[in-house]
């Protein structure tokens, strides 16, 4: 009896153990299966962010009066029409038209002053040239093109920053960072790094700022030395005899070959070498004397640092102290840290 007792009572336990492991293999299916529904229908409904440059649509803006105006307006002037949300047509307010001409006109940056958010464009033609109008723009949009207008210190784009320092005979060194943190401006500096050579950021910068900021340019090197060997870049030529002497050599003209000339003043081996292929070369007699004309060397240029004195400076460079005083023209020994000194060549 206990043995058969204990047979029913296996067996009643096996047939609980049997149907709680289908019971859980279906809920394991289950909640594996609603898992899968939910990540497929999550996967199609994901849209990876693209970079879209859809085409601008072109409008025509029959009140052309209130565009005029606005033309012959200055800076702050328009910024403060940015405040005028009166309605002239189309949707467009004057408030939008101010901001279409400041862009146009003033290189005002309206990419930057909306962090990058995706703007709507259209154009419409003004004075026979595209001008681009930003409509839809709501009042934080608004708010905040005003605020950048008024708070930035150099709200321009690349082109505008470019143009506003090759206006200027001392450039403040607000508006040079502005410049080396745009993108057109890091492509181009980036180009020219490549290039085997050594070059400080302030050479660089003084080179880019002579021309365009079309990084393309670069890959062809001789165009983009050139406009700015004629604008007296030394570094300019200097770098178009050491990487495109050949270039140099045959292609320019007496003309170029002139100016170009004129900015080698240090005597290194290469431009020995240079001036010594032009002088036996095809070229005129002018440029051939030109070219065998001794270097002029100028003196070395010093900026004084922080904590920097007479006596320090004369050890550094192995001159003495009266001869700095009296290159520079010194009465005392007080040095304005940022000037610069005249030294002695070596």
């Amino acid at each position: 009896m206990e043995t058969k007792s204990f047979e029913k009572i296996l067996a009643r336990r096996s047939r609980m153990l049997i149907h709680a492991l289908i019971i859980s293999g279906t809920l394991n299916f289950a909640l594996i299966a609603t898992f899968a529904t939910f990540v497929l229908k999550e996967r199609r409904g994901i849209v990876l962010p693209t970079i879209s440059q859809e085409p601008i649509k072109k409008t025509y803006l029959k009140n052309q009066v209130v565009l005029a105006e606005f033309a012959t307006m200055s800076y702050d002037q328009l910024v403060r029409e940015l405040y005028d949300e009166t309605h002239v047509e189309e949707g467009q307010r004057r408030c939008d038209l101010a901001l279409a001409v400041l862009a146009h006109f003033h290189h005002f940056d309206v990419e930057r002053a909306l962090a990058g958010a995706p703007i709507e464009k259209r154009e419409a033609l003004f004075q026979g040239a595209p001008l681009v109008l930003y409509p839809g723009l709501n009042s934080d949009r608004l708010e905040g093109i005003r605020r950048f207008a008024r708070v930035e210190v150099w709200p321009l784009t690349a082109e505008g920053l470019l143009k506003e320092i090759s206006r200027r005979e001392e450039v403040p060194r607000s508006l040079q960072e502005a410049l080396s943190c745009t993108t057109d401006y890091f492509l181009v500096q980036r180009a020219l790094k490549r290039l085997p050579y050594a070059l400080s950021d302030d050479a660089l910068f003084d080179l880019i700022t002579k021309g365009s900021l079309d990084a393309t340019a670069v890959s062809d090197l001789p165009a983009f030395l050139l406009p700015r060997i004629e604008k007296g870049s030394q570094l300019a030529a200097y770098l178009l005899i050491l990487v495109e002497k050949e270039f140099a050599l045959k292609q320019l003209t007496d003309s170029q070959m002139e100016k170009l000339l004129s900015l080698l003043t240090e005597k290194t081996p290469e431009v020995e070498a240079f001036l010594s292929e032009v002088t036996s070369g095809l070229r005129s007699d002018e440029v051939q004397a030109l070219a065998g004309k001794p270097l002029e060397v100028p003196p070395r240029h010093y900026t004084i640092q922080q904590g920097d004195n007479l006596w320090k400076i004369s050890r550094e460079f192995k001159v003495k102290v009266e001869t700095i005083r009296e290159l520079n023209q010194l009465e005392g020994d007080t040095l304005k840290p940022g000037a610069e000194l005249l030294l002695p060549l070596d």
